[in-house]
This record gives C-alpha cells, structure tokens and sequence, in this order.
C-alpha cells in the first residue's frame, strides 16, 4: 500500500483535473496544500509566518517586502516543486466578490487568510497590471503600483509538480 502512495500524490498533483462546480473547484492531496483544478495550479494554504494545522493556518501572517518575497520563494523552490511567487491574474482568480466570510476568498481552501495585500511578481518596470497586488479584505480588491510589506502565498504549476512535493516552509 505505501508504494501506491507516491504514485497517488503524483496523480493528484500532475494530472489535470476538471473543474466542476465551486465545492469542487479545490483538492488536497497534501496537508498544507491546495490544487485549484480551475486554473491547475498547486497553493500553498497558509501565509508565510502561517503554519498549517488541524485544518487551520496558525500563526501570525508575515508582512515582507518585494526582495524579501522574491528571496523567499526562490528559496522554497526545488525541482520537485517549484514555488515561485504567484501572477496578478492567478492571484485575482482566488478572490471570491460573493464571499459570505470577512475576507473575498475560499476560507475552506485558504482558511485564516488575513486582510491585506499580497504579492504577485513584479514585471521589469513601467506600469503593467504585473505591478498590481490583491487585497482578500471584505469583498476584495485590487491595487498597481505599490511598494511596502505584503503577504505572500506561493504557487506552482500544477504539471511541474513531482510525487515529492511537500508545502514550504512558512518560517522567514
């Protein structure tokens, strides 16, 4: 049974998923890891300064600033998984404008998320929606062109993924 399994967290993570209704929109083949088959990337569930536990982020969500993100995800990325700071437009398809809890995204998927900005790379200058960052807040929001300490949460691409892929360390 135990050699099935690393053939099982592959599948999960590698395959393409179809996207049905919004219930099953997020998969969770690793703890502290969140597929979103719409957009077949991979999550990590918690902030960074967050730690996943019992179904929960615990922990206080750092605030860190554009190196220091950058700093952070290269240094969580491997070849099994490479983490990388997530775009504006795949950071944006999280924000759910209908959401019923204090923050604008899937609190089931992404529980404890805190108000505030979050980071997305950063295009090479000028005034692009790459320079733009996204607020869950309330019924959420977006902003370009800001400098300060954000949040992060890192993504991957869902078919880059390998069987030993494990969230990242959310420790600064």
């Amino acid at each position: 049974m135990t050699s099935l399994r690393p053939a099982l967290l592959l599948l999960a993570l590698a395959a393409p998923l179809a996207a049905g209704n919004e219930a099953e929109r997020f998969r969770f083949p690793v703890e502290g890891l969140v597929v979103d088959t719409a957009e077949e990337l991979v999550w990590q569930r918690c902030s960074l300064g967050q730690t996943f536990v019992e179904g929960r982020c615990t922990g206080e969500a750092a605030g860190v600033t554009l190196s220091e993100a950058e700093s952070y995800a290269a240094a969580q990325a491997s070849r099994d998984c490479p983490w990388r700071l997530p775009r504006f437009f795949e950071l944006r398809s999280l924000m759910q404008e209908e959401s019923q809890a204090d923050v604008a995204i899937d609190t089931s998927a992404f529980p404890d998320t805190p108000r505030g900005w979050y980071w997305n790379q950063a295009s090479a200058g000028g005034h692009s929606q790459q320079d733009c960052f996204v607020d869950f807040a309330g019924n959420g929001r977006t902003r370009c062109n800001m400098a300060g300490s954000f949040h992060v949460r890192l993504v991957m691409d869902q078919r880059k993924a390998t069987d030993g892929c494990r969230a990242p360390r959310n420790d600064r």
